[in-house]
């Protein structure tokens, strides 16, 4: 994925187990991806009675929990979810390499320290 802009997207989930999850408002990556120049900003994921996670970029790992995900000089911005605001990491590799993670809410990345070069 290169020089893309992924704007203005919401993944709901509002169904009646309460164990729901909204995941990935702009990307899900449960393989491998790389990502490169793009910009992804102002996405929301909300899960009422649920979880909600990674409102830029959720990395699942895939079934096997071995998923890479390499970004290179993105910028993840003003993105909102329950957790991991711009970048929730739920397993496997997930690396960055002069991008921009800011002003994501309620966090920039989580689970705090799981994604190494990533504050806030």
């Amino acid at each position: 994925m290169t020089e893309t802009e992924v704007a203005g997207n919401r993944v709901v989930y509002n169904g009646s187990d309460p164990g729901g999850i909204a995941a990935g408002a702009a990307i899900s990556n449960g393989g491998t991806l790389t990502a490169t120049r793009n910009k992804v900003f102002r996405n929301t994921a909300t899960a009422e009675g649920g979880t909600a996670q990674g409102g830029g970029l959720d990395h699942a790992g895939g079934a096997t929990g071995l998923g890479t995900t390499t970004l290179e000089q993105n910028t993840i911005a003003h993105n909102r979810a329950g957790d991991g605001g711009g970048i929730f990491k739920a397993s496997g590799t997930l690396t960055l390499s002069g991008d921009t993670v800011r002003d994501n809410a309620p966090n920039n990345c989580s689970p705090a320290g799981a994604v190494p070069g990533c504050t806030g």
